[in-house]
């Protein structure tokens, strides 16, 4: 009696089959049907093979390689499955094991269903036809699947295992994002010390200063089965965060209420291996959650990020202190970016970086010292803050909008109730079929009634769409709001300059060439 090896399969598109009414395919009643088999043809059941929600085209599914090993060892002679198909959908396997391995080491191989055997003489066309066809079909199929996922990003729907930190998964719809307070409270604070000018290695530094998980330690503790497939993974497991992950995070347009996917795409339905995706091609549906991020907050942050405005440090009388105006200070002549050089490192000039850099050749020093001009734009920024004192004319420089809560509950209250309607409006689409089906209307009734229902579902789904833009748009006032109010206080009651108060007054400055008398033009752009 010939020892067989049963081999199961079970894969997504097959699952959704199951869905559909046929629970033929499933791993249970595989291996019912092919123990049923293997005892009427008199063979002895060597072990049984099952691998779960494994594509065909995969040849690294584990049981499959299990099955390969042991038949290599003579561990059995036959080897049966439900189809050809199950064993696999990519006709290289087929010709490497089913026309190659198996008949040069003794091994039959048998398709129950579709009639597959290598013992038959002329089935070999039949198996390699089947083979092409399936291998056909997953291609179909995968193409099918690309342009499902590709219209429901589309439509804004999020469609990734995991949420972007600082947010999760609705519990009402897993294809909706609400914020996780505990987690955005993080993100804020990243994108606060960005706005202070701080590099991302600094901002890496704090966070682990004051202990803040990374995100991937965070999902974890969620209880979420996430795994860092990063070369940083080594750094993530003692809790270091890496600059690569906080400039993902600050330059990641979810913050700011905007769905962003299709970021990287498979190379080919019969690969693993997936590219990263032009930014042009990426989708990107605004307005889809709530945002975590002012929009305000978030163009300043990437404007610092591509000028690399970021605080570097500097000496000031032999101590290291931070610049406060890396990347602002530009030559009036050439344009190029004032550097620093510390002379005696007792105090710091900028000079032209066209100066420097060509040996003195070409434009002319423009020194001025880092120290003047710091006090020079303290006095200005307070003179701008006596003369503007009164509240509401801060609040009118930053564009400070009113209280909107009110009216974004009425809003989402209306959003409520159209969701409702849409919801009845499919119903009575569905009923209205099963009338007709009964024949209680008449086809030209049916007809009329659906066309009536159709263009209303239409126009509510409309309608959402719009409102639910508006609602995002008032949520990210008020969010801007919030940060405006904070902002508004420490800039009437500052005492000294910090990087953020001067990325929110200075854009950029100029200095001119000293003259004879040593005077020197300074002109400073303000962001208002």
């Amino acid at each position: 009696m010939d020892k067989a090896a049963i081999y199961c399969r079970l894969s997504k598109e097959d699952e959704y089959k199951i869905s559909q009414g046929d629970e033929s395919a499933s791993i249970q009643n595989q291996k019912l049907l092919l123990i049923n088999y293997a005892i009427a043809q008199q063979f002895s059941i060597y072990d049984i093979y099952s691998d779960d929600d494994y594509s065909g085209l995969d040849g690294e599914r584990p049981d499959f390689k299990r099955l390969i090993r042991d038949a290599k060892a003579g561990c059995f002679k036959v080897v049966i499955c439900k189809t050809q198909a199950r064993f696999t959908r990519d006709m290289e396997l087929v010709e490497k094991y089913i026309h190659g391995l198996f008949p040069l080491i003794g091994i039959r191989f048998i398709g129950v269903v579709d009639n597959a055997d290598t013992e038959v003489k002329g089935n070999k066309k039949a198996r390699q036809i089947n083979g092409l066809v399936n291998e056909w079909y997953s291609e179909d199929l995968s193409e099918n699947i690309r342009s499902v996922f590709k219209s429901k990003m589309e439509q804004g729907e999020f469609l990734g295992s995991f949420a972007s930190y600082g947010y999760r998964k609705s519990p009402e719809d897993n294809h909706k994002l609400i914020i996780d307070e505990e987690a955005a409270r993080v993100v804020r604070k990243i994108f606060r010390y960005a706005v202070q000018g701080l590099g991302n290695r600094q901002i890496c530094n704090k966070l682990y200063e004051e202990g803040i998980p990374t995100p991937s330690n965070y999902k974890k503790m969620k209880g979420l089965s996430y795994q860092n497939v990063s070369k940083q993974t080594k750094y993530g497991e003692k809790n270091i965060w890496g600059t690569t992950t906080i400039q993902k995070l600050l330059s990641n347009r979810m913050y700011i209420g905007d769905m962003v996917q299709g970021r990287e795409r498979k190379v080919s339905y019969k690969s693993k291996k997936v590219v990263t995706v032009p930014e042009s091609e990426w989708i990107i549906v605004p307005g889809c959650h709530e945002p975590i991020i002012d929009k305000d907050t978030f163009e300043l942050v990437q404007t610092l990020r591509k000028s690399r405005k970021y605080a570097c440090s500097i000496d000031e009388n032999g101590q290291k202190q931070i610049n406060l105006l890396a990347g602002k200070v530009k030559c009036k002549d050439c344009g190029s970016t004032m550097c620093r050089c510390n002379g005696n490192k007792k105090y710091v000039s900028l000079y032209c970086q066209l100066y420097i850099r060509t040996m003195k050749k070409q434009c002319t020093s423009h020194s001025v010292s880092y120290r003047k001009l710091i006090a020079l734009l303290e006095g200005k920024v307070k003179g701008i803050i006596e003369t503007h004192l009164q509240q509401e004319q801060l609040e009118e420089y930053f564009a400070f909008n009113q209280d909107n809560s009110k009216l974004i509950k009425r809003k989402q209250s209306e959003l409520s109730a159209m969701e409702d309607r849409l919801s009845k409006a499919k119903k009575a689409l569905t009923a209205l079929y099963v009338d007709k089906v009964n024949q209680i209307i008449s086809e030209d009734e049916y007809r009329d009634l659906k066309n009536a229902l159709t263009q209303e579902t239409e126009e509510l789904k409309s309608m959402i769409k719009d409102l639910e833009g508006v609602i995002h748009s008032l949520i990210s006032d008020d969010t801007a709001n919030d940060r405006k109010e904070g902002l508004i206080h420490k800039i009437a009651n500052f005492e000294k300059l910090d990087h953020e108060i001067i990325n929110e007054f200075v854009d950029y400055i100029e200095i001119g060439e000293k003259d004879r008398d040593k005077n020197q033009e300074i002109i400073i752009h303000w962001r208002f």
